[in-house]
C-alpha cells in the first residue's frame, strides 16, 4: 500500500497527531476502474458534511485538490482503490482542538479485491450481539472511531461473509462494513440512520437509482426472517445480494439484480 500525507509520498506521521489520539476525523474508501471514480462526487459531498459536523475549517479548494489528486492517480492503474483520512492535525490542549487547526490529509491506494464472485453468486450473512451507539451528533458520518466494527469484524463466525448490527434498542443499523437492504412484497427496505451507523455512498445510489419508493425504517432483525430478498451495499464491492441469512436460503431477486444492472449502466459500480 502506498500512502500519502498532505498529498507528498510518506511513511510516517506526527506521533501527536489528533487522529490518533482521539479519532478527530474522518474516512472515505473510494474504488476506481479505467480511471473513473465511482461515486467521487457523494464521497466529497459526505466529507464536507462531516467536515461541517466536526468543526473543520477546510477551505474549499483543499477539497477540490483532493478531488484532483485522486483523480490523477486514478489515471494511472487499471483499477485502484483509495483509503482517504483527514484528522485536525496536532495541536490543542486535551480534548479542546486548535482555534487554527493543521489538517493532515492522508491518501493510500491499494488493489482492489475481487468481488466477482460474491456479486454473481451472493453471500452468506448473521447478526451479531455488537451494538452500533446511538449518537445523533456523529451517525451518518464515517469517522475515524470505530471500533464497534473492529470488535465485530473479530466476532464474525467463519464461513460468514457479513453480519448485522443493531443498536441498543434492538433496531437494525448495519452491517460490519456494508449497508444492508431488504425486499417485501415488492417494497424496498432499509434502515433509519438518523442516530447510528454509516449514510453509505452505495446507499445513496441505490436509493436515487430505485424506481419505485424505499422505505427507510426501524425494524428489528426478526423481519428479515422472511424476507424475499435481502442485499448489501459497500463503496467496493458495489451490490452483493445475500443468498443466504443464518440458516435460511434466498434467491437472488429481481430487484437486486435490477439496480445493478442500472447501477452499473450508468457506471456509478463495477
Amino acid at each position: 500500500m502506498q500512502w500519502f500525507l498532505n498529498f507528498n509520498p510518506a511513511t510516517s506521521i506526527e506521533l501527536s497527531d489528533r487522529g490518533l489520539a482521539y479519532g478527530d476525523g474522518l474516512f472515505e474508501t473510494l474504488s476506481a476502474h479505467d480511471g473513473v471514480i465511482s461515486n467521487l462526487s457523494l464521497h466529497l459531498s459526505r466529507l464536507e458534511r462531516g467536515f461541517k459536523r466536526l468543526g473543520f475549517k477546510v477551505d474549499t479548494s483543499e477539497i477540490v485538490k483532493l478531488a484532483g489528486f485522486l483523480s490523477d492517480q486514478a489515471a494511472r492503474f487499471e483499477s485502484v482503490g483509495f483509503k482517504v483520512m483527514v484528522t485536525r492535525g496536532s495541536g490543542g490542549r486535551g480534548y479542546l482542538p486548535p482555534a487554527s487547526a493543521n489538517f493532515s490529509w492522508l491518501v493510500g491506494m491499494f488493489d482492489l479485491p475481487d468481488y466477482s464472485a460474491a456479486q454473481s453468486q451472493g453471500i452468506s450473512l448473521t447478526h451479531l450481539p455488537v451494538q452500533t451507539s446511538i449518537n445523533r451528533n456523529t451517525a451518518g458520518l464515517k469517522h475515524l472511531n470505530r471500533l464497534e466494527n473492529v470488535l465485530a469484524k473479530q466476532m464474525l463466525p467463519d464461513g460468514y461473509f457479513e453480519a448485522v448490527l443493531s443498536d441498543a434498542n434492538g433496531k437494525m443499523v448495519e452491517c460490519v462494513q456494508s449497508n444492508l437492504f431488504w425486499v417485501k412484497n415488492g417494497e424496498l427496505f432499509t434502515p433509519l440512520l438518523s442516530a447510528s451507523g454509516v449514510q453509505g455512498t452505495m446507499r445513496h445510489a441505490v436509493i436515487q437509482a430505485h424506481l419505485g419508493v424505499v422505505n427507510i425504517v426501524q425494524e428489528d432483525i426478526l423481519t428479515l426472517s422472511d424476507a424475499d430478498e435481502i442485499f448489501i451495499t459497500n463503496a467496493l464491492s458495489g451490490i452483493l445480494p445475500v443468498v443466504q441469512f443464518n440458516d435460511r436460503e434466498l434467491s437472488v431477486g429481481p430487484i437486486c439484480r435490477s439496480l445493478r444492472e442500472r447501477l452499473v449502466n450508468s457506471h456509478e459500480i463495477n
